[in-house]
């Protein structure tokens, strides 16, 4: 099985994040393929081959290198192949297409499975005749990419970009989804497909809770975007008057500097800026709560689940979240749902958690860590990935 993806080597981490400019490395991404592709192995796969385009921006305002190099390199005992390019706007987008169109033909095995609507993946497989079969994850709508961007270049460019990924897709004989409502904007039609929402690592982090009597910590990691609700979480914690609680905001986006002014007269909220998976994992042992502060608004919350919500669950740290459409039933018990799309819901609703003396919430954290290892992890979610690429 040939699987086309969009990661970077775990070990090749740090020095990745050093050379991006404003450009957060997507860990929560890497992190669903590289479950994935350990839970292919894990159930007997043994002719796994990874062609693999390194997401990374531009050169020189994303990146600091012009030129991504072809290179081989081993994992679990195969050999695997990074399409090397000039890391230029078109440029880039246009060798990857090409490169990736020669080795498909050249390839024997023609079970292929890409992970995400990205064009030149899918421009290489649009010609590509039936005896190949084609199965296409699909993390987020293609319409609702740069879902933050408000230029109006970019916007027509993404448009662009978007009508030309839906003419691709008609070549896609399989679907794995992230929600069921997927289906009716991506047309699958009578296509088989399959929903898999999220894949969790086989063990947790391996950090071991280190949350302090005398402190309340409340910690989001992700895109602090407006767009994602992050603008309420900081008002919300702000109606917290309570010296002995801290905000800990982790990542990147549109509402950094407002974070940065609203911290210098509120030294409780500790912006941490972009940090490694394993920093990220080390500070959620330390929380006393984690939070998403997504609101359930708009369409986009129909085809949306939050590739942070196995992190945090297999992390052992009780989740304040919004029921969001895209999260099946099943999860339900093992959040503390924010009841109103208020600040002050909010506020409320991360003081129950942290307040609580009856162990009631760390008692619910516990069970998700059992629930997502048992139920989502690697291999079960593997499985029904290879049922539909080899059925």
């Amino acid at each position: 099985m040939l699987f086309l993806g969009l990661l970077f080597d775990r070990n090749e981490e740090q020095l990745i994040a050093l050379k991006s400019r404003g450009c957060p490395l997507q860990n929560q991404v890497n992190t669903f393929q590289w479950n994935c592709i350990d839970g292919f192995y894990e159930n007997g796969v043994q002719d796994l081959r990874i062609i693999n385009a390194l997401p990374v921006g531009v050169y020189p305002k994303r990146y600091t290198d012009m030129i991504i190099p072809s290179k081989k390199w081993n994992y679990n005992g195969g050999d695997h192949f990074q399409i090397g390019s000039f890391n230029l706007p078109v440029l880039k987008q246009w060798g990857r297409y090409r490169k990736c169109k020669k080795i498909l033909k050249a390839s024997d095995d023609k079970n292929i499975l890409i992970y995400s609507p990205y064009q030149p993946f899918l421009k290489a497989i649009k010609k590509l005749d039936k005896s190949y079969s084609v199965t296409l994850i699909v993390p987020d709508l293609p319409e609702y990419y740069d879902y933050a961007s408000t230029g109006r270049l970019r916007k027509v460019l993404r448009s662009i970009n978007n009508r030309s990924i839906k003419k691709c897709m008609g070549r896609v004989d399989r679907f794995v989804l992230l929600t069921e409502d997927m289906k009716i904007p991506l047309e699958v039609g009578k296509r088989p497909y399959t929903v898999v929402e999220g894949i969790c690592a086989a063990k947790p982090s391996g950090y071991v809770r280190q949350s302090s009597l005398d402190k309340k910590v409340i910690m989001y990691a992700g895109s602090l975007n407006k767009q994602f609700g992050i603008d309420i979480l900081v008002q919300a914690f702000e109606q917290i008057i309570d010296e002995s609680y801290e905000l800990w905001l982790c990542g990147g986006g549109d509402y950094v500097e407002n974070i940065k002014e609203i911290s210098k007269r509120d030294e409780r909220i500790k912006f941490l800026g972009f940090v490694t998976k394993d920093k990220v994992l080390k500070l959620q042992s330390q929380a006393t709560v984690l939070v998403n502060p997504r609101q359930n608004i708009g369409e986009y919350t129909k085809y949306s689940f939050p590739s942070k919500t196995m992190e945090y669950l297999l992390s052992g740290v009780p989740t304040v979240a919004y029921k969001l459409d895209g999260i099946p039933d099943e999860y339900d018990e093992y959040f503390c749902y924010v009841e109103e799309n208020t600040p002050l819901s909010l506020a409320q609703t991360l003081k129950k958690v942290c307040d609580d003396k009856s162990g009631h919430y760390e008692t619910v954290a516990r069970r998700a860590v059992e629930f997502v290892t048992k139920q989502k992890n690697s291999k079960v979610q593997a499985k029904k990935i290879m049922d539909i690429v080899l059925g």
